[in-house]
């Protein structure tokens, strides 16, 4: 069997694009015959809701209940019946036990960031807060970031990149502010899909990312003790 790569997609700030980066992921994988889990923990279920209207063999959806607490055991045991990638679309708001736990089961972490000052800092304490967690000390994750929804001819961008390029931390790519995401996430489709956009970067993108986590995992599964 293909060792498992776990993707999580998380930010402490709502509204930031960690579902639009999750499905697009899915839809990327799928176009490379890859089959994909694709767990959506957040309580609007609004991936599993795009999955619904997709109809497709590749990507396979896992919801959890509302209310429950996100335990390392439940959460272990939904991996363990999981495709050879699984792609975590995390909620909002995560508190630090959460954190952790997720944190665990991962090996690559993708953090989307939009183009303003609330946003830029709340993801600079996220990711004071990941690298604080335990697992990421024991083990630090692959880790990138994703400016989402930017026009790039802006100041706010400028105040992004100015941000971004601080980091020591991978910055994937500029995902254009266009509603063709907001149109593919109401039909069931993705970036990747022939027919969604006729502009070359928005493929190019995601073609990026694809790249960037295929590195990646091929990096990490060289690790002792990959599991």
């Amino acid at each position: 069997m293909a060792k498992r790569t776990v993707i999580l997609v998380a930010n402490s700030k709502g509204g930031c694009g960690k579902t639009t980066i999750s499905t697009n992921l899915a839809c990327y994988y799928e176009a490379l015959g890859r089959q994909v889990t694709l767990m959506d923990l957040d309580p609007q279920q609004s991936t599993l809701q795009w999955l619904k209207l997709r109809h497709t063999d590749y990507i396979h959806g896992v919801g959890w209940p509302a209310g429950e607490p996100l335990s390392l055991g439940r959460l272990q045991q939904r991996l363990d019946q999981a495709a050879e990638v699984v792609i975590i679309d995390s909620p909002a708001g995560l508190d630090t036990h959460q954190l952790d736990h997720l944190l665990r089961l991962s090996h690559i972490v993708l953090v989307p960031v939009l183009p303003s000052p609330i946003d830029i800092r709340a993801t600079t304490r996220f990711l004071q807060n990941v690298m604080l967690t335990p697992s990421y000390r024991r083990r630090p994750r692959r880790l990138a970031v994703i400016a989402n929804r930017v026009r790039t001819r802006t100041k706010m961008y400028e105040s992004l990149r100015q941000f971004l390029t601080s980091l020591k931390i991978p910055y994937l790519v500029t995902l254009r502010d266009t509603q063709t995401y907001v149109q593919a996430m109401t039909n069931g489709e993705g970036i990747m899909d022939a027919a969604v956009s006729r502009h070359l970067d928005d493929k190019q993108h995601w073609r990026l990312i694809g790249e960037w986590l295929e590195v990646q995992r091929h990096l990490i599964q060289a690790m002792p003790g990959f599991r």
